[in-house]
């Protein structure tokens, strides 16, 4: 008998020893919401990225929320989601809405984690592309698939047209041209040139303006910038392209398009690379070829997403800052390198043989992304509770010229006006 009393507690204390611990270890785990955009796109990646992140931080579970289309749908939903209360943990949004939502207190600063972590050289991110992530000198997010605009060139159709896809010509107005002889030559209907214009956050309008030396607006202000010579420079070029008749086709269906082999060159984001090689598979030849810089000076707006920790509780900050530095470090760059078009914001992950550096080797399609990092600027996004409106604007106008039913000249000012009309009162 005194011997069953005595084992009795040993085994309740044992018990409660395992119970404490099941406990503790429920307790320890946390799970990170997270959301992000363009599911077609991302969806076997953002699977793959979480399982193997779980695989590091058992302790850390990811929870996708349910992806959106695109950019601008996305900022309205972490927009209403901050009015409700019922931020996700993480999110990965276009780069050139980081101010949009920081304006609104919504992201934290990333700087501290950044420094205990023995910064941004030793996690080995590009200093122009980390740059990207920074809002009023704070870093608010790194850049996890960074895109640059690019032709897509079927050297056959370039070919039989009288062209060459390795000294392509290198202005619009001669582009036009080549893409009106391959439809000329072809034996069967093709298009000839397409410009990708509806591209989310009018990222191909700001490429052209930005590829003549423009800005969107003016330096160290919220004014309008691209009421000069740079914005007429790409308000003609895209009227060119309505002159031209050139169709007005949707963004998937122009890469469907290029994929089956009856579009000729197609001006687009390296997104797309990934995919449009697996489609194409050897059936013509398929190279990308540098955007056209219209100056000596001219730049390229980086396109992509960052992501951001958007969490306000500092523990879970701490668990969403390990998923942000795991996607935007070597190894999760390295996956998203490899199933997407995109460039990554990582150069160990580039310079390492056994991560990327033998995939650029042998995917010369790529490299040409790579090889715009020096030509990079901002992805502008006007400022003001109208941001999203702005982006409806422009895409209004910029419709209206590639479809021919407006001129340059008459869009400038019309443009002009209508983007005024949507700034902040106190803009400066």
């Amino acid at each position: 008998m005194p011997t069953k009393i005595t084992k009795l507690p040993r085994l309740l204390a044992g018990a409660l020893l395992l119970a404490s611990a099941a406990v503790t270890q429920a307790h320890a785990e946390t799970t990170l919401e997270v959301l992000y955009t363009t599911p077609g796109t991302f969806n076997s990646l953002q699977e793959a990225l979480a399982k193997r992140f779980t695989e590091l931080h058992p302790d850390i579970r990811i929870k996708f929320r349910n992806p959106v289309k695109g950019y601008e749908e996305a900022a309205q939903q972490i927009l209403r989601d901050n009015a409700t209360g019922s931020l996700p943990d993480v999110a990965f949004n276009g780069i050139n809405q980081i101010g949009l939502f920081v304006d609104r207190g919504i992201g934290a600063p990333l700087d501290e984690y950044i420094k205990k972590d023995g910064g941004l050289d030793k996690l080995g991110y590009y200093p122009t592309l980390a740059k990207l992530g920074t809002w009023k000198g704070y870093q608010y997010g790194l850049t996890f698939a960074v895109s640059t605009p690019v032709l897509y060139v079927n050297t056959d159709l370039v070919k039989a047209g009288g062209g060459n896809a390795d000294a392509l010509p290198r202005t619009w107005p001669e582009l036009i041209t080549l893409g009106k002889s391959i439809e000329k030559t072809s034996k069967s209907p093709v298009t000839g040139l397409y410009f990708q214009w509806e591209q989310t956050g009018n990222w191909l309008f700001q490429t052209l303006v930005t590829s003549k030396s423009g800005h969107m607006t003016k330096a160290g202000t919220c004014k309008i910038g691209f009421d000069d010579a740079a914005g007429m420079y790409a308000l003609q070029t895209l009227e060119s392209f309505g002159t031209s008749k050139m169709p007005n086709l949707a963004l998937g269906q122009a890469r469907q398009s290029f994929v089956s082999g009856t579009l000729g060159i197609l001006a687009d984001s390296t997104s797309y690379v990934a995919a449009a090689e697996k489609q194409i598979n050897g059936k013509f030849g398929f190279k990308t070829i540098p955007w056209p810089l219209a100056d000596e000076k001219g730049l390229l707006p980086a396109g992509g997403n960052v992501a951001m920790v958007l969490s306000k509780d500092p523990e879970r900050q701490v668990a969403a800052w390990k998923y942000v530095k795991f996607v935007t470090g070597a190894e999760g760059q390295t996956m998203m390198a490899n199933l997407t078009g995109y460039m990554p914001g990582n150069q160990q992950a580039v310079e390492k043989p056994e991560l990327l550096g033998n995939f650029y080797a042998s995917h010369p399609n790529h490299m040409t992304s790579l090889n715009q990092v020096p030509v990079l600027t901002e992805w502008t996004a006007f400022p003001g509770d109208n941001s999203l409106k702005v982006i409806e604007v422009v895409k209004d106008h910029t419709e209206a010229l590639v479809t021919g039913r407006a001129t340059a000249a008459a869009t400038m000012s019309a443009l002009v006006k209508d983007v005024n009309a949507l700034m902040p009162a106190d803009c400066k």
